[in-house]
């Protein structure tokens, strides 16, 4: 739902757009759209390059990202459309949460209502901290006021359309070239490198069909040639026919369980920071294989994951918190009982010492000294 960030050629991975075109030119894939260009002209496409960068890559983000409803309503279902499962519960929210860190310095967090209130972002207590589907459903106990009734976006309107308006002012007035239907920003190059940065940013803005249209809304009445413009951008791609779409490699079975752990790992708290950090550390240096960093974090992951699960184990052996600890021992003189461990032990203090009487023995009477009984005939019949 951005300006493409990779792209794959021959086993090789290029990232960002600038490198992404001048390895096209310089592999002979296509040619240079900025070779017409003067080098002010170019050093201009630099510089304009950098402010779509800066200022509508964070609008595009806050639209397609950060509300909460344009979220819910088109951008997750077109990660579920080209995802399969379970990367569809995975990918989406790790790059929606990597969005949100980019246009957190805008100071619009309101707009995504589903958001934890700890994580920086500023949501009322109560009925309002659920997320907005629920509320939908909940019955209202008190009249709502007039701020309670707006949406995040009609909330944060001014600031919202503040921005948007800093932004698209700016690239309005730097659109000089071309004519009135075909508007462009250099007037020597029927397209450049940099239209088609600012088409990828613009056509965000204005073609997706969103609930909550705020950009899209500023934009045609308040800067018709930037419409024009992306119209334009857009007949010219369609008109020389559909993309060459190529059906992706299948999948092996290793990759794919590689993929899901990926997504697993950056999902776990303060692991999955220092995991993401060391893959992108990696891919930038293009280290391959095990090194010595590599090995310590392992070794890290490893020996907490040992610690942690023996931690766990000795919890569910210790008794029950407040209660007391009872050990059984054999007696001195030890029965038969005493060999099963503790539990003979506990049997035979229950039971007492069992020493049988010999038969035949004269138990004496009682008048004598002798131990005192009588014989009883029982009947175990029981009508």
């Amino acid at each position: 739902m951005i300006p493409p960030s990779a792209r794959r050629h021959e086993d090789k991975w290029i990232s960002g757009f600038q490198p992404i075109v001048e390895y096209l030119a310089s592999a002979a894939i296509c040619d240079s759209l900025d070779e017409t260009l003067s080098p002010i002209q170019r050093a201009d496409g630099v510089a304009y390059s950098a402010y779509l960068r800066a200022h509508a890559g964070p609008l595009v983000d806050l639209s397609l990202y950060v509300s909460a409803a344009n979220w819910a309503a088109t951008t997750r279902p077109a990660y579920s459309s080209l995802l399969t499962f379970p990367l569809t519960w995975t990918v989406p929210t790790l790059i929606r949460a990597e969005a949100i860190k980019r246009a957190e310095h805008l100071g619009l967090a309101e707009l995504d209502t589903d958001f934890d209130p700890n994580g920086g972002l500023h949501l009322s207590a109560g009925r309002d901290a659920l997320p907005e589907t629920f509320r939908r459903h909940i019955p209202l106990m008190t009249k709502k006021t007039v701020h309670e009734e707006m949406t995040p976006e009609q909330a944060t309107a001014i600031r919202l359309f503040g921005l948007t308006e800093d932004c698209l002012t700016v690239l309005d007035d730097l659109m000089k070239g071309g004519d009135e239907e075909h508007p462009r920003f250099f007037a020597d190059a029927a397209v450049s490198s940099l239209d088609c940065l600012a088409f990828g940013y613009l056509a965000l803005m204005q073609k997706p069909a969103v609930p909550r249209s705020f950009l899209k809304d500023w934009l045609e009445p308040k800067t018709p040639r930037l419409h024009k413009f992306v119209d334009s951008m857009l007949a010219a791609i369609t008109a020389r026919g559909d993309l060459p779409w190529v059906n992706p490699e299948p999948t092996s079975v290793a990759r794919f369980g590689g993929r899901i752990l990926d997504s697993i790992l950056r999902h776990i708290p303060n692991l999955g920071e220092h995991y993401a950090a060391e893959m992108r550390h990696r891919a930038e240096h293009q280290k391959t294989g095990l090194d010595q960093r590599a090995l310590m974090l392992i070794m890290g992951v490893v020996l907490t994951g040992l610690a942690t699960g023996y931690g766990f184990q000795a919890y569910r052996a210790m008794q029950p918190f407040g209660a007391s600890t009872q050990s059984w021992k054999p007696r001195r003189s030890r029965t038969r009982l005493s060999e099963f461990g503790q539990l003979g032990s506990m049997l035979s203090s229950a039971m007492g010492p069992f020493q049988p009487v010999p038969s035949g023995l004269d138990l004496g009477d009682r008048d004598q000294g002798g131990p005192s009984g009588m014989l009883v005939e029982v009947d175990s019949e029981v009508d």
